[in-house]
């Protein structure tokens, strides 16, 4: 019996040693969390030394029969003369704008090429078991990373070049310029296959010719050479998407951009909000309340057509904000040359500021008995009506001394002309903190710029866990995405998207997206492409629209060619209205775009055209600079 109980007991022991081996294979393929502390197994896996290759990442396959070469993915025309700013490009490196198969680790690209940045990867393939080196050569930036495995998620970093210590006459395979440029002895198996990827931008130098060269060092080699076809492989065979800039998240993430944390951003405004906000219901009694309607905006029954000429919304109805501190985003013109009606906002004085706030906190101190304890000022918005008054938006950060909790602060206030007048409560600018946000995309042939649209709302939702923004995406039946599949495999669940054959039409997809919103009160944006967005923006939107009140217009950031929005340059977009929120049914009110602009298909007015209906119909134009939104430079051959 006991015998019998052994070998039962064996048996079982061996299956289940082989099931385990099984289940983390197919972990590690899959990268599925199917075992509890996968991460930890994985991360000690992926942490072996060179010497210590995973042997069941090989295939068993014969070599002879995979694809040769490597592939070889290209940037173009965006200024990326660095790999940090390559790793800040958003569609880098999912979607190139070439791609293309290359058969030895040599580049030679004249002086006056458009291409940026170079993506070589696959695999390489040693006949021989041993020790070799890699080295680099190049006038630019270059990185060879290498995984003990054909796993990319394993790879290191094993020799670099940069710029400052190659002279700027250097060309050919010059190895003994920087001790980074050749690797130590990595111990290699003879038919296994090992990942490979070369990461090369051109720097700044525009004079020469720009070259790379990769080689290594075979056992019983005296001499590096150079990588030649039959010891490479492809990582992939996607020669037939190179027909349209796809997308691709089959294609492996580059390590050297994970190593430098690209989403933790150096820009301060990209970061999201980490305090909550009160309610306006925590301090209703603070003030009283009063009535708002500026002296400067359009009554509709008194409206008289002939004053009131096309784009005079824009040029002459839209009211400057003056704020403290001032919009400074490092890198970003202050001031860039623009007719002084398009400059959407000024400095307000500190001293001014801080009166504001002071007699605020007074009147909130007398009526909550010292219930709030202020902490800082984080932005005052002011807007002056001469004939009324200032209106006030007062975004501080506050403590409840009974809580002990830290808070945000935002609160519109009115200061009406006289003297000695109190602060009040302007009616209906009570903004909705868990308003409806349905941020809305129009697109033709634009495929990669839509993905990463919705990994920028993505990035939103995780960050915020607000459950009350949705993405609209409205598609002119583009051949380089399936919009189903990118929207099905993302993590966001509210959105919906109409696709529809034709020529791009902006006026007809943001008419019929929005028409699709059935929320009457809910905030409607439309949105461009080759943008980033913050987190932050979401709330920003619900602040400054109220229902029947106003139309926000903000004026957000044009990055200059090589710019980011982890690394801005640029300017402030003085005549983009590209972006604009409001309440539905404010839309629905003035009736969206005029007859003129319906089912236009060329560029051109139409922003404009709903910031003059806004303005006819009694709303009040938000208009101020946000540090939240980044326009990214593109070329605009092929739109539409």
């Amino acid at each position: 019996m006991k015998l019998q109980t052994l070998k039962f007991a064996l048996t079982f022991g061996s299956a289940f040693v082989w099931f385990f081996l099984i289940v983390v294979d197919v972990c590690m393929f899959s990268r599925q969390k199917c075992l509890l502390g996968y991460q930890g197994i994985l991360a000690s896996l992926e942490g072996l030394p060179f010497g210590e290759p995973l042997e069941f990442y090989d295939d068993q396959q014969n070599l002879d029969d995979l694809p040769r070469g490597l592939n070889h993915h290209t940037w173009e025309k965006n200024c990326i003369k660095t790999t940090e700013l390559l790793c800040n490009f958003p569609i880098f490196p999912k979607a190139p704008d070439k791609r293309r198969i290359i058969n030895r680790t040599v580049l030679i690209q004249l002086k006056d090429t458009e291409t940026d940045a170079h993506r070589l990867f696959g695999f390489i393939l040693p006949t021989s078991k041993g020790e070799y080196r890699f080295a680099v050569a190049s006038n630019g930036f270059a990185e060879i990373w290498l995984s003990p495995s054909k796993n990319w998620r394993a790879a290191k970093k094993v020799a670099f070049i940069q710029p400052l210590y190659a002279k700027p006459t250097m060309a050919g395979a010059h190895f003994n310029v920087s001790a980074t440029q050749i690797s130590s002895e990595i111990h290699l198996k003879a038919n296994v296959r090992y990942y490979i990827e070369i990461l090369y931008t051109l720097g700044t130098q525009d004079k020469l010719e720009k070259f790379l060269i990769v080689a290594w060092k075979r056992p019983k080699q005296s001499k590096f050479e150079v990588i030649n076809r039959e010891f490479l492989s492809l990582f992939i065979n996607d020669g037939a998407k190179d027909k349209y800039n796809m997308f691709d998240d089959d294609l492996p993430d580059a390590k050297s951009c994970a190593t430098r944390s690209i989403h933790d951003y150096t820009n301060k405004h990209m970061k999201p909000e980490t305090l909550p906000y009160l309610e306006h219901s925590d301090v209703s009694r603070a003030l009283h309340f009063c009535a708002y309607q500026p002296s400067y905006l359009v009554d509709p029954k008194m409206f008289i057509g002939r004053n009131f000429t096309r784009y005079s919304g824009v040029k002459r109805h839209v009211r400057k904000t003056n704020t403290y501190p001032f919009s400074i985003v490092d890198g970003i013109a202050r001031f860039k040359r623009a007719h002084v009606q398009f400059h959407a906002e000024q400095p307000l004085d500190e001293e001014e500021a801080w009166s504001v706030v002071l007699r605020y906190m007074d009147a909130l101190e007398m009526n909550y008995d010292s219930k709030y304890k202020l902490e800082s000022i984080r932005r005052i918005e002011k807007k002056t009506d001469p004939n009324k008054g200032g209106r006030y938006l007062l975004n501080l950060v506050v403590t409840d001394r009974k809580l002990g909790k830290r808070y945000l602060l935002s609160e519109y206030v009115f200061q009406p002309n006289g003297v000695n007048v109190p602060l009040c409560y302007p009616m209906g600018l009570q903004w909705n903190r868990t308003a409806d946000v349905y941020l809305i995309l129009t697109a033709k042939n634009l495929g990669r710029w839509v993905h990463h649209f919705i990994k920028n709302v993505e990035r939103i939702v995780e960050e915020t866990r607000d459950e009350n923004l949705h993405l609209i995406i409205y598609d002119f039946d583009s051949p380089d995405i399936d919009l189903k599949q990118a929207l099905q495999k993302s993590a966001l669940t509210k959105y919906h998207f109409i696709r529809k054959p034709g020529k791009y039409s902006r006026t007809t997809s943001f008419t019929e997206a929005i028409d699709s919103v059935k929320d009457p009160n809910a905030i409607v944006v439309t949105t461009d492409l080759h943008l980033d967005i913050g987190s932050q923006v979401i709330d920003d939107i619900r602040k400054h629209c109220s229902l029947g009140k106003t139309v926000y217009a903000p004026q957000i950031v044009s990055l200059a060619c090589g710019g980011s929005s982890s690394i801005p340059k640029g300017y402030w977009y003085h005549y983009s209205y590209g972006t604009i929120a409001m309440y539905k049914q404010d839309w629905h009110n003035f009736g969206g775009f005029s007859q003129a602009f319906s089912n236009k298909s060329t560029w051109g007015g139409e922003d404009w055209d709903i910031i003059d209906n806004a303005v006819r119909s009694g709303l009040e134009i938000e208009r101020k600079r946000s540090q939240f939104v980044y326009h990214y430079h593109h070329s605009k051959a092929g739109m539409w």
